[in-house]
């Protein structure tokens, strides 16, 4: 067996696969961020059955974010999205399509869902480029590394 073809062996049983990245737009991982995610509908129009059905934003790009939600959530459900970021005293909202959605495998009542961006407005486009400037920068790779230490006392011993 030659080299490449060990190594390809290798990198097949250890999970990682030779798979081109699908998607368009790199993410990045968000703090601090307040998210609201209200599912489309007729009763949520006429304001019935309006729940948040987001806990927190992971990540996010020009495309759509990661979520952990209340509930599982339908691939295809049409959701109105709200970020607000503090440290920019601006907020995103868009509509949105639930792609996938699965169950944590920490937390049963939590579960993860991929939402892709519905027509998302230039400005947001431009207000996630700057959230994308600062949340790579070093300044908050070192404010985030220093807050987590603070946070965790065994990291300090």
């Amino acid at each position: 067996m030659g080299e490449t073809e060990s190594r390809k062996k290798r990198e097949m049983s250890s999970g990682r696969h030779d798979r081109p990245d699908l998607r368009k737009h790199p993410r990045f991982r968000i703090e601090d961020a307040k998210t609201e995610m209200y599912l489309k509908g007729f009763l949520a129009k006429i304001g019935l059955n309006r729940k948040n059905e987001a806990r927190v934003a992971v990540n996010l790009s020009e495309g759509g974010l990661l979520v952990i939600t209340q509930s599982k959530l339908n691939p295809g459900a049409k959701v109105h999205l709200r970020i607000e970021m503090e440290k920019f005293k601006d907020v995103i909202e868009a509509e949105g399509e639930v792609r996938w959605c699965y169950a944590s495998a920490k937390d049963a009542s939590d579960f993860y869902a991929g939402v892709e961006f519905v027509k998302l407005a230039q400005e947001n486009v431009s207000r996630i480029n700057q959230m994308r400037a600062w949340f790579t920068s070093p300044e908050f790779k070192q404010k985030s590394a220093t807050r987590r230490r603070l946070a965790d006392p065994e990291l300090m011993k």
